[in-house]
This record gives structure tokens, C-alpha cells and sequence, in this order.
């Protein structure tokens, strides 16, 4: 039997991940593991970056709502410091997203609140979504191995935030 989030992230097609380059928070590495995965998926920056950095320069990165194609899935990926979560789940909520998960370091109490405000099921709070990729490559395959040794990979979905936070192991 496969772990819950494997399910979720390896059976949604065409997700949205919100970052917010302003911040230095652009999933540039979740980006090309994405990518280099055959993962369709859209980027949304809040940080008005157009094109995607780090691994894969150039990739279209969407900077509002209007501009996001209507094949999206009904999840977002949060990849946004704590401060600026909130927004970013207004923005998920916005395009739709029925489903959250709040990426390491993303997952602030009162974000968490407002998505359940808004009636989003929040499906993980700090583990990234790459861990669960099949095809995860290059320092995300280092860092799942790393997850999976610690034996935090098989511990259910966090979804408590005020709970100890077991983000990069």
C-alpha cells in the first residue's frame, strides 16, 4: 500500500504552485523536479517573476489567477514564507483549489485557518510534494532518500499546525 501523499501528488494532474519570488521563496527546485518528472503542473508567483530560475530558466510562470489555464486540478502546492501564506492561500482559493498542501516552511497557523475557512482540505503541512514523486531526480532524490532513512516518509499526513514540525527529515 502506497503512503497517502504518494496518492495525492502522483494522481493530480496539472496542480498549481504558489511562490512568491519577491521573497526568495520561487520553487525553483521543485520546478525542474517537476518538470524533468513529466509532472504537468502550473507555477503562480506572487513575486511577478514570469519566467522560471535555478534548474529549468525560462519556463512560463503565471503571475495572477486570470492568466492560469482552466485545466488545473483542485490542488495548490503553498511554497511561500509564512508571512505571505495567507495571500497565497487566498490566491489557491481564487483559482479554485479545493485541496492544500503547505511545502516546508510554508505552513503558518493562521494560513492553515483561513484555508479551512475557506472549506479547503489541508492535505499536508511541511513534507514537500517531491518526496512523493516517483520519478524525483537530482538533490530531491538525495533529500527523499535522506526522508525516507529518517522514517518521517511514512508517517502520516501533517495536517495540525500547531504541531512539531517534522519539515526537512
Amino acid at each position: 500500500m502506497s503512503h497517502p501523499l504518494e496518492e495525492i501528488i502522483r494522481n493530480t494532474d496539472r496542480f498549481v504552485v504558489i511562490g512568491d519570488s519577491s521573497e526568495g521563496r520561487f520553487p525553483g527546485m521543485s520546478y525542474y523536479a517537476y518538470t524533468k518528472a513529466n509532472k504537468p503542473f502550473y507555477c503562480l508567483d506572487l513575486g511577478g517573476l514570469t519566467e522560471s530560475r535555478g534548474g529549468i530558466k525560462g519556463g512560463k510562470v503565471y503571475t495572477s489567477v486570470a492568466e492560469l489555464p482552466d485545466d488545473r486540478a483542485d490542488l495548490a502546492i503553498i511554497w511561500t514564507k509564512p508571512k505571505t501564506a495567507s495571500k497565497a492561500v487566498d490566491t489557491a482559493h481564487e483559482a479554485g483549489a479545493k485541496r492544500i498542501w503547505f511545502s516546508f516552511g510554508s505552513g503558518h497557523p493562521d494560513a492553515v485557518a483561513k484555508a479551512r475557512e475557506h472549506g479547503m482540505d489541508v492535505v499536508e503541512i511541511g513534507r514537500c510534494p517531491v518526496y512523493y514523486l516517483e520519478a524525483a531526480n537530482g538533490a530531491c532524490k538525495f533529500h527523499t532518500g535522506v526522508v525516507k532513512l529518517s522514517g518521517s516518509y511514512k508517517k502520516p499526513p501533517q495536517t495540525d499546525a500547531d504541531a512539531k514540525r517534522r519539515e526537512m527529515w
